[in-house]
């Protein structure tokens, strides 16, 4: 094991048993190994943030309803605190990526990061099970969790219809329903929201009222609102 692997591992307080998922979690797609890329351990990953971070407030703010856990998880696991958070940790230093990837992006792009993480607690779960992965979230979000302010639950469509009456007379924004999605037991609902004619962010959610939702928070995001 190299001496930046070993300090990457005790930046992120977990060492490897097996070490060959941490080497896949850090191979970006334009590396063809045999070992394969961190794409599916991302999708993994994912999955598994949600449910730690969704667990950890639903037990911290009994106060907040669902709506407003979930506004505030996706405050949480937005793609510009998942960024932050890989730059913390040392995740650019130690991501494999092609070299013509490399030299035509010296540094990992925001997105690279972002997925790398996700891969990175796909792979801790895979070696260590889900307790591990917990404590593992649970140290890099420490900060982000102790930052975490109910007030971030705020209805982002109240937030986002405040900001276009405020910056633009009055003007107030448009929502749109788009084609849903899987069966009628486990429906996924669709919005985007526009302003004067332009779109200005897209949603989903369990039902309308949720894709809605998200489609204001992911404009907020968008604008730098949030």
């Amino acid at each position: 094991m190299s001496d930046s692997i070993h300090a990457f591992e005790q930046r992120i307080a977990y060492a490897f048993a097996n070490p060959d998922l941490l080497e896949q979690a850090l191979t970006h797609a334009s590396l063809d190994t045999p070992a394969g890329d961190n794409q599916r351990l991302e999708f993994l990953g994912d999955a598994i943030l949600d449910l730690v971070v969704a667990e950890r407030l639903y037990r911290e703010y009994p106060e907040l309803d669902e709506g407003g856990l979930d506004r505030l998880r996706a405050a949480l696991v937005n793609g510009k605190t998942l960024a932050a958070l890989a730059h913390e940790i040392g995740l650019a230093g130690v991501l494999r990526v092609s070299e013509a990837q490399h030299q035509h992006h010296p540094d990992p792009s925001k997105a690279m990061l972002e997925d790398a993480l996700e891969a990175l607690l796909g792979a801790v779960y895979l070696d260590g099970g889900l307790e591990a992965a917990r404590t593992v979230v649970h140290h890099i979000f420490e900060k982000a969790f102790q930052a975490s302010d109910p007030e971030q639950s705020r209805n982002p469509k109240s937030q986002l219809q405040e900001w276009t009456q405020a910056q633009h007379q009055g003007a107030i924004p448009e929502y749109h329903e788009l084609p849903a999605e899987g069966p009628d037991h486990d429906r996924s609902y669709h919005a985007a929201v526009h302003f004067q004619d332009k779109e200005i962010g897209r949603g989903c959610g369990s039902s309308k009222k949720a894709a809605e939702h998200a489609a204001a928070q992911a404009a907020l995001e968008a604008l730098e609102l949030n």
